[in-house]
């Protein structure tokens, strides 16, 4: 039997970085989960801390140079 896969939910007060992605695509993190329960099959953790292994989005910090200054593209 396929059981489904566990989900969470993060603020984006502990992943910022989460407010720039699209859903359905899948994204690199680190989490610190903490035990705070545990069953005969399972076990359930808060997350204690996430972040973003991702490389930072280069697009937002673009511009070109020139004589007369920059501009961001």
């Amino acid at each position: 039997m396929d059981e489904a896969r566990p989900q969470i939910h993060i603020s984006f007060e502990l992943l910022p970085e989460g407010k720039h992605w699209r859903v359905g695509q899948a994204y690199r993190t680190r989490i610190v989960l903490k035990q705070i329960a545990t069953g005969e099959n399972d076990a359930t953790y808060e997350v204690v801390d996430a972040t973003s292994l991702e490389p930072a989005d280069s697009d937002r910090s673009r511009f070109l140079r020139s004589e007369g200054g920059k501009i961001r593209i």
